[in-house]
């Protein structure tokens, strides 16, 4: 037994009104003159000064409906008596064509079972349709986590085994998921890099590490990065300077040219704490001083404006590895491409705690019965003895 609101109970003290007004109506007394009256002696005429409690049912239903009251305001909770809902299983599949094939067997058994099984994608896309691979993100894996159902008894996801797929970032779902990793999907590395100048590129050397290197034919180029433009919005002066810091320690190392630019328009990266009117896919934004999930892929949020004192990442020096890993990932150069376990999956999703507020209970639905009737039955024997 819990109460999702005990400061409620207070309200139990409310129980001293109707035994404060009894015992006042029973002091009083009423008056009723009758014939024999001049008869009684002068000791048997005078009124009585003990307190008495008078019309002692009535005085119990209007405590009864007090209490009823309180235990309703105060959402008292029995487990026994909590209503349960219809409970689902779900089954969430990377719209990948190697990973279906690999778990095809176990998902048409779930579909015979009447278990939902959709691709993982935010419209939870009906697995009987046929694929439309997307390029994915991490926001769309947890928009789509968004937007199942709180009846959830089990939750089962499918992807494919590469540490790639969910990119460094953490989930929170509803319940805890089983994850099924589909080992024949395993993403290889691609051959592409990035142009800095005429001459050399970036690229994902053997060990998955960022080199620069010089520029070989066979080698398709996914972006150039040369003379990148940055712009500052409304942020703090020292923002700006370890802004700055970290993207002049990139060139050196990376061989990567920034210049500032005085208008947004002229700008690959913007840095700035207040949400652009317009998203331009060409450009990466970094806005500060916003937490949650971007529901764009070139919107990166950062929870606190920088500082040398208080932001760990400044104190560390990754802030330049920060941001040359996002502007690389933005470019389309992915990592290195490695196999990961279960374990290593699971421990990116964070379970989201039960909304008790909006627990259905089968005892509150007892005790607003019990308070309409007692509420009947007190109006009824009120008025039948006119008090």
């Amino acid at each position: 037994m819990e109460f999702l609101q005990p400061i409620l109970l207070w309200g139990l003290l409310g129980l001293s009104i109707p035994i404060a007004i009894h015992l006042w109506n029973g002091k009083k007394g009423n008056k009723v003159s009758w014939a024999a009256m001049a008869w009684l002696s002068e000791q048997e005429n005078q009124s009585s000064k003990s307190i008495r409690l008078d019309q002692l049912f009535v005085l119990i239903l209007r405590m009864l409906m007090i209490i009823l009251l309180v235990f309703l305001l105060s959402k008292l909770i029995l487990n026994s008596w909590t209503l349960e809902e219809e409970l689902k299983i779900i089954h969430l599949v990377a719209s990948d064509k190697q990973v279906y094939e690999e778990y095809r067997f176990e998902l048409e058994q779930a579909i015979e079972r009447g278990e939902d099984v959709f691709w993982l994608e935010p419209d939870l896309t009906d697995i009987s349709n046929e694929i439309n691979p997307r390029e994915h993100s991490s926001q769309q894996i947890q928009k789509t986590l968004n937007k199942l159902p709180s009846t959830i008894s089990e939750l089962n996801l499918y992807f494919p085994n590469s540490e790639n797929y969910l990119g460094d970032n953490l989930f929170i779902s509803p319940i805890k998921p089983k994850i099924h990793l589909a080992k024949t999907a395993f993403k290889k590395a691609n051959n592409s890099v990035i142009a800095i100048d005429s001459s050399r590129v970036l690229e994902m050397n053997e060990f998955g590490i960022l080199a620069v290197s010089s520029f070989e034919s066979s080698k398709q180029a996914t972006a150039v990065l040369k003379n990148l433009g940055y712009y500052f919005g409304e942020i703090e002066d020292e923002t700006k300077l370890i802004v700055q810091a970290a993207l002049n320690s990139i060139s050196t190392v990376m061989k990567i040219k920034f210049d500032e630019v005085q208008e947004m328009e002229q700008a690959k990266l913007i840095f700035d704490r207040n949400f652009p009117e317009k998203i331009d896919g060409d450009k990466l934004y970094f806005l500060f001083n916003k937490s949650g999930f971007p529901h764009h892929q070139n919107v990166l949020f950062l929870p606190e404006t920088l500082s040398f004192e208080s932001t760990e990442m400044v104190q560390e020096g990754e802030f330049p590895e920060y941001l040359l890993r996002e502007l690389v990932n933005f470019s389309g150069l992915k990592n290195l491409d490695t196999e990961v376990t279960q374990k290593q999956i699971e421990s990116r999703f964070m379970i989201k705690e039960e909304d008790k507020q909006n627990k259905k209970s089968g005892l509150e639905i007892l005790l607003s019965g019990l308070f309409i009737l007692t509420f009947g039955m007190e109006r009824y024997f009120s008025n039948q003895r006119g008090i």
